[in-house]
């Protein structure tokens, strides 16, 4: 899968309408946003990439290597460690890490499930002031799931402390927390919850919605819902977390992902718990996972994907 993925985005760079810029003069002048507005995806990602390039970074991603082994000043260094960047080049990683992820925010799409969720009108009516009190939920809320199996009707309310208005469509959050609720005869019981919070390095954590199922994927009746949540760091997501959570028979089943500018600073922690699901929802949370890869919304070791089919719980670059 990484292969396709990879020869995906070889064609796609060799093809591009958009030609990049030289940013042979990234570590002296501050990137003007407006030279780099009407480039594409792929074509900032070589931009960003080449500031690394430069400084002798040694790609693990064969398509970076292989387009910068082409110029003459590219000098790969043994020890990606021992690459720092300026005050200015890390800005410059910055605009060009935002740029991207704006890119990837305007073209997502929800329809990763058949439960949709409620208009803003029946969050209203059904999620009081009252009733929010009644259940413990603080935040604002983003979005209600409200999806029915063999055992009853359920109600997945995802909530975020808003740290401030949403720009370019990218939220701003200091905190989420999540609540799945069970709806019997008017009483409502909490079947569970999760919550975090960014921490002093990161911009904001939200939830990622294009990621999260609600679906029945083992086929037994119960619907055991993918929740999807990550943040940002100061080069956006490529030095943000992600976090997987699936909560499976009554038990909280994660995987947690550090992504990093370095290889050394990427890795990712599995529960040994998640080998022992049906093989259908295992294959479908690493198929999201390819996803966040293809999408830019994380950097995961090379060949991750073999050491987890080796049940590897703890899988660095």
């Amino acid at each position: 899968m990484k292969k396709i993925c990879f020869a995906i985005l070889f064609v796609s760079l060799s093809v591009s309408a958009q030609i990049p810029k030289d940013c042979s003069k990234c570590s002296s002048e501050i990137i003007d946003e407006t030279d780099i507005q009407s480039l594409d995806s792929y074509a900032l990602k070589l931009l960003k990439n080449e500031i690394y390039a430069r400084k002798g970074y040694s790609f693990s991603n064969p398509v970076y290597a292989d387009h910068f082994k082409k110029f003459n000043w590219y000098k790969p260094l043994n020890d990606n460690s021992k690459i720092s960047f300026s005050d200015l080049e890390t800005n410059n990683i910055a605009i060009l890490s935002h740029k991207i992820s704006e890119i990837s925010e305007f073209i997502s799409t929800e329809q990763n499930s058949k439960y949709k969720t409620l208009s803003t009108q029946k969050i209203k009516e059904i999620f009081t002031e009252a009733r929010k009190k009644e259940l413990g939920i603080k935040f604002s809320i983003w979005k209600v799931y409200d999806y029915q199996d063999k055992t009853g009707k359920f109600y997945l309310v995802l909530t975020e402390d808003n740290a401030k208005e949403s720009t370019n469509e990218n939220p701003m959050n200091n905190a989420i927390k999540a609540f799945n609720f069970k709806i019997d005869n008017g009483v409502w019981t909490k079947t569970f919850e999760t919550n975090d919070t960014k921490n002093s390095e990161e911009s904001s954590v939200w939830f990622w919605s294009r990621y999260i199922y609600v679906e029945d994927f083992d086929n037994d009746g119960i619907i055991e819902p993918i929740i999807f949540y990550g943040t940002n760091g100061y080069n956006g997501y490529s030095d943000g977390r992600a976090k997987i959570l699936l909560y499976y028979k009554g038990k909280k089943i994660g995987i947690r992902i550090q992504n990093g500018v370095l290889d050394d600073e990427r890795n990712f922690s599995v529960d040994a718990e998640f080998y022992d699901l049906p093989k259908k929802i295992q294959d479908k949370i690493v198929e999201q996972m390819n996803f966040m890869v293809e999408n830019d919304h994380s950097l995961l070791p090379y060949g991750w994907q073999k050491k987890m089919a080796k049940k590897m719980t703890f899988i660095k670059e």
